[in-house]
C-alpha cells in the first residue's frame, strides 16, 4: 500500500469499528429490557404426575401466590381426571355437561354453568402475563368447543375461544393465551367454559400453567451504558 494512502483509510477502519461498537450497545441495551417469564402454578391434570386425583399443581410460586384451587362449576356432569377414548393410557382432565343440549355452543355453556374454574390469591399482588394448556376433543363427533373468562370484567369477554367442527381429529394441541391488563391483583378467577350436545361427550385437558412477567433481565450495567455514551460522545468530537 502506498505510504500515501494509508492515513486517508486509517479513519474509515476506525470509524467503521467504532459504529460496530455503538450497534453493539444499541443492542444491548434492548436486551437490557428483555423481560422472562416464570410460571406461577402448574396443573399437569394427570394423577401418574401428582398423585391426588390429578389435580394437586406440580410447581407452585410460593413467593407469589398464597393460594390456587381448581373447582368445577355447577352445571358440569363430568370433571374427573381419568383417560378418554382416544388417549389410551394417557390420563387428561375430562369435562362434560351434565344435560344433553342439541346443538350446543357457547350461549349454551354460559346459561348451564359448564365450567371448571382456577382460582388464584396472592400473597399481596401478582401480576399475570399468559396460561398455556394442552387441549383435545374426546372425540371426533359432533360440534365442540371452549373459551376462557376471567373475574376481571366479571366474565364479560373471553380471553380466547376455540371452536372445532364435527371430524377434526384427536390429540393433544398446545394453546397459548396472552392476557393483558392482569397486574397488580390480589386475586383473580378464571373459568375454562366447555360445551358439547351430550353428556357422554367432552373437552380434555393437561398441563394448565399461569405465568407471570418477572423484573428485566440484566443487561450491560451502569458501567457498560456509561461507556457507550462515551463512545458516542468521542465518536461526535472526532467528527
Amino acid at each position: 500500500m502506498s505510504p500515501s494512502l494509508a492515513p486517508l483509510l486509517a479513519p474509515r477502519r476506525s470509524r467503521s469499528a467504532v459504529g460496530t461498537a455503538l450497534l453493539g450497545c444499541s443492542l444491548a441495551v434492548v436486551a437490557s429490557s428483555t423481560a422472562a417469564a416464570s410460571v406461577l402454578v402448574k396443573y399437569p391434570f394427570n394423577n401418574n404426575a401428582d398423585g391426588n386425583s390429578g389435580f394437586n399443581y406440580t410447581t407452585f410460586d410460593s413467593s407469589v401466590l398464597a393460594g390456587s384451587v381448581v373447582a368445577a362449576g355447577s352445571g358440569l356432569g363430568v370433571f374427573t381426571v381419568g383417560t378418554d377414548s382416544w388417549s389410551g393410557a394417557m390420563q387428561v382432565l375430562k369435562t362434560g355437561p351434565s344435560t344433553d343440549v342439541a346443538g350446543a355452543n357457547a350461549a349454551t355453556a354460559l346459561a348451564n354453568n359448564w365450567y371448571f374454574s382456577v382460582t388464584l390469591t396472592a400473597l399481596t399482588t401478582m401480576s399475570i402475563g399468559s396460561i398455556d394448556v394442552d387441549w383435545s376433543r374426546g372425540g371426533t363427533s359432533e360440534q365442540r368447543g371452549w373459551f376462557v373468562r376471567s373475574s376481571l370484567d366479571g366474565f364479560s369477554s373471553d380471553l380466547f375461544t376455540n371452536s372445532t367442527p364435527a371430524g377434526t381429529p384427536t390429540g393433544l394441541q398446545s394453546q397459548a393465551i396472552s392476557l393483558s391488563g392482569f397486574t397488580g391483583l390480589s386475586s383473580v378467577v378464571f373459568r375454562f367454559y366447555s360445551w358439547t350436545p351430550e353428556t357422554g361427550r367432552y373437552m380434555d385437558f393437561q398441563n394448565l400453567q399461569f405465568n407471570t412477567l418477572t423484573a428485566a433481565i440484566p443487561g450491560p450495567g451502569a458501567a457498560g451504558l456509561a461507556a457507550c455514551g462515551l463512545l458516542g460522545l468521542g465518536r461526535r468530537r472526532r467528527r
